[in-house]
């Protein structure tokens, strides 16, 4: 007898009673299914690999970026970026304004290398020159930005990171002097 069948004749509260229950061994499963690290919680929880941390917070610039900063970069985040030493709240603002300004923003990962509990990885985006950025008003070019950068992962959170990119060149489409090409 399916699921249908014996929930048709029955009462509105003994069906009410039947999904509960059936809603209670879900999430129980869930729950035993989702390792302890996704819950952040527990004594001796383990923490995904940090090649699954940087692959998920890469992976957050084609979605929630600010999620993935809050969730995959420590607060106490020793920064290297492409000007030397930053810090964590420029490099979250910079990204968030830069992602917010192309239209059609999207970040590619080329490669990921794992050595111990640091991880290089290799992108790029692309998108169109539609907002400022940096002070640079919309210019409607379609620009990129490619770069390496290195993670080093403890406890499922990147506590320090270090990127070089061709940010000069970034800077160069933005502002350039001569119209976009097609216009």
């Amino acid at each position: 007898m399916s699921f249908k069948q014996r929930t048709e004749g029955a009462s509105a509260p003994s069906r009410r009673k039947m999904i509960g229950a059936i809603l209670g061994v879900v999430a129980t499963l869930a729950a035993t299914a989702v390792p302890a690290q996704a819950h952040g919680r527990g004594p001796h929880e383990t923490h995904m690999s940090p090649k699954r941390v940087a692959a998920a917070f890469y992976a957050s610039y084609n979605g929630d970026l600010a999620a993935g900063f809050e969730r995959y970069i420590s607060k106490d985040l020793v920064l290297h970026g492409f000007d030397g030493p930053n810090d964590r709240s420029a490099w979250v603002a910079g990204d968030l304004e830069i992602k917010g300004s192309l239209t059609g923003y999207k970040l590619d990962v080329l490669d990921q290398i794992v050595e111990g509990n640091k991880v290089v990885t290799r992108w790029q985006f692309a998108g169109t020159h539609t907002g400022t950025i940096l002070g640079i008003p919309a210019s409607g070019r379609n620009v990129h930005l490619s770069g390496i950068s290195i993670d080093r992962v403890v406890g499922g959170q990147s506590v320090e990171h270090w990127s070089e990119g061709n940010f000069g060149r970034f800077l160069q489409e933005l502002s350039a002097a001569t119209p976009p090409s097609g216009k």
